[in-house]
């Protein structure tokens, strides 16, 4: 990882640096690039009004999103029209680069660059497991990963009598780790192959996956007009102004109903699983 880059996201390195201590893996263009032959897929992301004008901005850009192209057809998940972390009630479909296609959600997190992060277990098999993270492999880090742990203690923010990171310890640190990573993961890339590109199914345990994708095109905008997310405040009725406003704002919206989900999704390539 480039010196310039972690300089340019300093401003972000709580975040970044919370991953990195927590023993996450990073999820990048540049680093998936190397371990595959990269494609563009289609998938969804469901989202609400206040957040869709986010997703929007971030057509082109090297910010990673989680979407699904799979989904079981029952009352729960994005089958229903419901958001993860929003209220939902629109369905947004999207082109992109596939950093990773999973069978089953792999509950990746971002951090306020864009850059998406896997639980080890997600991520890889045995190749990274609770008895083999990557700070093992930089244990130069570990010095530095107790004074933090120390820092942020809940005694701490108590007492305050540990130190923080300095910032050139948090730089050196983020550095590292990521660089570690990607040299891990480059060792193990049939791994990440085998497990997360190219799946063709659902996890029988898994209701709906996760398809990350990068630099991102809005194909099209549903807008599912009877779900709770397109209500007017304590009524069961669409609100008709804000349907009209999303239409009049954005390019490709469609009107549809919750009945309509699962014809839908199919249409535009999602497999659903009864």
């Amino acid at each position: 990882m480039k010196l310039t880059q972690i300089l340019k996201e300093l401003k972000w390195q709580v975040s970044t640096l919370e991953m990195c201590m927590n023993d996450m893996v990073p999820l990048s263009l540049p680093i998936i690039q190397q371990m595959v032959e990269t494609k563009r897929a289609t998938a969804f992301h469901i989202t609400d009004v206040d957040n869709l004008p986010k997703l929007v901005s971030m057509e082109g850009k090297s910010k990673s999103i989680s979407a699904f192209n799979k989904t079981a057809d029952m009352d729960i998940g994005p089958i229903t029209g419901a958001g993860m972390w929003t209220k939902g009630g629109i369905l947004v479909l999207l082109s992109g680069i596939v950093l990773a296609d999973s069978v089953q959600d792999l509950w990746t997190k971002p951090d306020e660059s864009g850059r998406r992060w896997v639980e080890p277990k997600n991520a890889f098999y045995k190749e990274f497991s609770e008895e083999n993270q990557i700070i093992d492999f930089a244990p130069q880090l570990k010095p530095l990963k107790e004074k933090w742990e120390k820092f942020t203690s809940s005694y701490n923010q108590i007492h305050n009598t540990a130190p923080d990171l300095t910032k050139e310890e948090k730089l050196y640190f983020i550095k590292t780790y990521i660089d570690t990573a990607y040299k891990l993961m480059l060792k193990n890339k049939k791994s990440f192959q085998d497990k997360y590109i190219n799946s063709t199914y659902l996890s029988s345990r898994a209701n709906w996956n996760e398809i990350v994708l990068n630099k991102i095109k809005v194909e099209l905008i549903a807008v599912i007009e009877d779900s709770k997310g397109m209500r007017k405040d304590g009524s069961l009725n669409p609100d008709k102004e804000l349907i009209n406003s999303i239409k009049n704002k954005y390019q490709n919206v469609e009107v549809i109903k919750l009945k309509d989900i699962p014809s839908f999704m199919k249409k535009h390539g999602v497999l659903v699983v009864n």
